[in-house]
């Protein structure tokens, strides 16, 4: 898998993934809402195929989350025991402040990595375009 281009997308009506990697590097994108037991099930499918590569880490972009319930928080935090449980340590990257707020405040922050957008180490084309001036 080393020198592998991988990039599968889960649509959901509410909540999209983006799963890639390259060059032994994995990560997602999460775009939408995760507020529903589908979407809580949809991200676990999502992370059922990241942890399936084997990988000593993954990064997770999430500034294009807009919106977790408690039934999202509890998805991050289902997916972040998963891949506890096989050795992977995740990286939930660029949470919008509401959402990083929101999961300081439940507690549930503590069991996460939580990093900025800045930190994110995973696969570049995950992230959102940045549009360049001319």
């Amino acid at each position: 898998m080393a020198d592998s281009f991988l990039l599968l997308v889960f649509p959901m009506r509410s909540l999209t993934i983006h799963l890639g990697g390259h060059r032994g590097c994995m990560g997602l994108s999460l775009r939408g809402t995760c507020t529903t037991a589908a979407d809580a099930a949809h991200l676990d499918q999502a992370i059922e195929q990241l942890l399936a590569k084997g990988v000593a880490e993954a990064w997770i972009d999430c500034q294009g989350l807009h919106a977790l319930n408690t039934v999202g928080q509890q998805a991050l935090l289902h997916a972040t025991h998963s891949a506890q449980a096989v050795d992977t340590q995740l990286y939930w990257c660029g949470l919008p402040a509401a959402l990083a707020e929101q999961l300081v405040a439940s507690g549930l922050g503590a069991e996460l990595q939580l990093c900025s957008a800045a930190e994110f180490q995973g696969p570049q084309f995950l992230l959102p375009s940045v549009a360049v001036a001319s």
